[in-house]
């Protein structure tokens, strides 16, 4: 029997050691040597190494670019998870009552999220670009001067916001429509025995049942949120006047095009950090959440 036992440990052990090796691998140790980087002074391509301690993250927190990438991050992660949540809950509920042709519909508004982004950031360019595009020649047919939707810093900001949303409605849309597939459906039979109208149904069953879908998403959207990279890259490459530079753009260009990667690495410490804050805080929220 003991000796059993220690074959079936040893087999357990033998079975998740690939798993552990990968997140060593790839995980803990680019973050343990990021923390490294950022504790020196090292420019990519160099030989030599200074450990300045704190100094990287001095200057940063000097920077008036890292206060102001960590705005337009706030702004940008806030309206897009919350924009994204609202419209896919709507796109769930307004879908699953499509029992016929609902598939179809799932399909149409998922196809944003399986093409790539960054192509799709192409063709958003040339749809809202200024000469040609085709929203401003739409605009003019109608008799309204159109504008440079992605050059104008008043304007930027707010197109890559609203393409963001447009790309991740669908995404939300499916989980919304796990949840809502299950949910007993006695349970809106009996509601409407009781008279109860399909905005009761949501309120009072829908909604609160949603509740582990919803806080799912949220931690899952948030992330997808801070970690916006190619749609912004491509699309204004953090202008005009830094109006869309995000913080993981500001990495970006610190680490490879300025190839400061000490900096960098400070950088990508404080993104690490602000994620896993945001993430627990989150999950804080688990106390409130109806699994039954």
């Amino acid at each position: 029997m003991l000796k059993n036992r220690k074959s079936d440990v040893i087999v357990s052990y033998a079975l998740i050691a690939p798993a552990v090796a990968f997140m060593v691998l790839f995980i803990f140790y680019p973050i343990l040597y990021s923390i490294i980087l950022s504790a020196q002074s090292y420019r990519l391509g160099f030989r030599t190494r200074e450990f300045i301690g704190f100094g990287n993250y001095i200057e940063l927190f000097k920077s008036a670019d890292l206060w102001n990438s960590l705005r337009i991050t706030g702004i940008y992660t806030i309206v897009v998870v919350v924009a994204s949540l609202v419209l896919g809950i709507c796109l769930a509920v307004l879908v699953h009552q499509r029992k016929k042709t609902g598939m179809i519909w799932q399909i149409i508004f998922f196809l944003p999220v399986a093409a790539t982004m960054a192509a799709m950031a192409i063709v958003w360019r040339f749809i809202l670009d200024d000469n040609f595009g085709v929203f401003n020649n739409l605009l003019r047919a109608l008799g309204i001067n159109g504008a440079d939707w992605v050059r104008n810093p008043d304007t930027a900001l707010g197109a890559v916001i609203i393409i963001n949303i447009w790309a991740n409605a669908g995404y939300t849309m499916v989980f919304f429509l796990a949840g809502l597939a299950n949910i007993p459906d006695e349970l809106y039979q009996a509601a409407s025995l009781d008279g109860s109208t399909r905005l009761q149904d949501f309120r009072y069953i829908s909604w609160p049942l949603l509740s582990p879908t919803t806080l799912f998403i949220t931690i899952i959207m948030t992330v997808r949120a801070l970690a916006s990279f190619d749609l912004i890259k491509v699309m204004t490459n953090g202008g005009p006047l830094k109006t869309t530079q995000i913080l993981s753009l500001l990495l970006y260009q610190e680490a490879f095009q300025y190839f400061n990667v000490g900096y960098a690495s400070g950088i990508a410490v404080v993104f690490f950090v602000i994620v896993l804050a945001l993430t627990l805080v989150q999950m804080r929220f688990d106390t409130r959440v109806h699994y039954q």
